[in-house]
């Protein structure tokens, strides 16, 4: 609901100053060091490094594409109360591009991508299963749907990106019309394309397995850990004095939308668990096995409790939702189990009894993650924080729950 907005003054461009922004600098002198001891970690272990980069490169590009939900959402619903918080996620839709530069390296390099994807090796050509499925598995194929999915998420993210930035010069309503008219269309592309690029690069580290559910359960680790991205990015943009019209109203809504997708990602995690478990295929169950040998049977308990258990018990209070201190401190907890949740599924792959990080993992987190942060200072420094002219901006202003 929105109140009357009949006194409302509306507040002037927030702009973004890399140069006085403490993060420009720590970003660029991480980025530089990390990508010096990358390719070091490449050299000296490259099987490692291609497992410790996908990781890196998963982690990050979920939270972009489930930004790309949000924005998707936002103009199907007609939404009020996100608007400010739309260029957020519309500044990293901007970031799509330079997420295809960061899968190059395992994307292209055969010798980083038959580690990842062993059905690429040679040796398994003549696999009859392989053979049955190579139909979907093939290398002209894959390299077509990679292309569908950088080519379609690239070009959309930049055209909502740059509608809305324009709007803010000219505030011509059409263009949230334009937006709002083409999101359904997207919301449907969105889904098949997240699923398929589960299935291709995630599910695709063991191609023997299949899931009827992963799809869905892909969507709910991008979309969950998309909106507490967002909330740590507001937290440090409020921080340095920026978006100061965001109250408790959004934060609170925001902490909502957090304990919903908690919940659901509980739902699709065990739904899918159970229904393998249920139906005892061995095609399903060897997942679980594999996933749940050694000590990484310790770090599925963990994620039950810190991923679902823990946040939404405390996502339970008001008082917690409506705190943006309180809701940024959970959404880094949930973000840091979203880390945990992707390397409990991708590094049994390389260590298959034991629980083995290597400072590899560490340092392509670091890696991708300052460039890409680096990137967003730039990206949100050409245009105002939050869309300046949208037609529902004082609507937004006056939100109340």
């Amino acid at each position: 609901m929105s109140g009357h907005p009949s006194s409302l003054q509306l507040p002037g461009p927030d702009r973004l100053q890399p140069g006085r922004f403490a993060l420009t600098t720590i970003f660029a002198g991480l980025s530089v060091l990390g990508i010096i001891f990358s390719l070091v970690g490449a050299l000296v272990n490259p099987t490692q490094f291609a497992y410790s980069w996908f990781y890196a490169f998963y982690f990050f590009f979920t939270i972009a594409i489930g930004c790309f939900f949000w924005t998707m959402l936002h103009y199907a619903c007609d939404s009020e109360w996100s608007v400010v918080v739309r260029r957020t996620w519309e500044t990293i839709l901007g970031l799509l591009p330079l997420f295809f530069v960061l899968f190059i390296p395992i994307g292209f390099i055969p010798e980083l991508r038959q580690v990842l994807w062993q059905w690429m090796q040679p040796i398994h050509a003549t696999d009859h299963e392989l053979t049955l499925r190579s139909g979907y598995l093939n290398f002209p194929f894959f390299y077509i749907r990679v292309l569908v999915y950088f080519g379609y998420f690239i070009i959309a993210g930049r055209w909502y990106w740059k509608n809305s930035v324009r709007q803010d010069t000219d505030g011509d309503p059409r263009r949230t019309r334009r937006m709002h008219d083409h999101s359904y269309l997207a919301l449907v592309i969105f889904g098949v394309l997240e699923t398929f690029f589960g299935f291709d690069w995630l599910m695709g580290l063991y191609w023997r397995w299949s899931s009827s559910l992963f799809g869905v359960y892909n969507f709910a680790v991008c979309v969950q850990a998309s909106l507490a991205a967002t909330i740590i990015i507001i937290a440090i943009l409020r921080s340095g004095g920026h978006l100061k019209m965001l109250t408790y109203e959004h934060f609170y809504l925001m902490g909502k939308l957090l304990f919903g997708f908690t919940i659901f990602w509980a739902y699709i995690a065990f739904g899918q668990f159970l229904l393998i478990w249920f139906a005892n295929i061995p095609e399903e169950t060897i997942f679980y096995n594999d996933h749940n040998r050694g000590l990484w049977k310790y770090l599925s308990y963990i994620i039950i409790v810190g991923k679902f258990m823990f946040p939404a018990i405390y996502l339970l209070s008001q008082d917690n939702k409506k705190s943006l201190r309180a809701l940024t401190a959970i959404a880094v907890w949930i973000l840091i189990m979203h880390g945990v949740e992707l390397y409990w599924f991708i590094m049994p792959y390389a260590h298959q009894n034991s629980i083995i990080p290597s400072w590899q993992d560490f340092v392509t987190l670091i890696t991708v993650g300052s460039i890409l942060g680096l990137a967003f200072i730039r990206t949100a420094a050409r245009a105002s924080l939050f869309p300046t002219r949208d037609p529902r901006l004082v609507e937004c202003l006056n939100v109340t729950n």
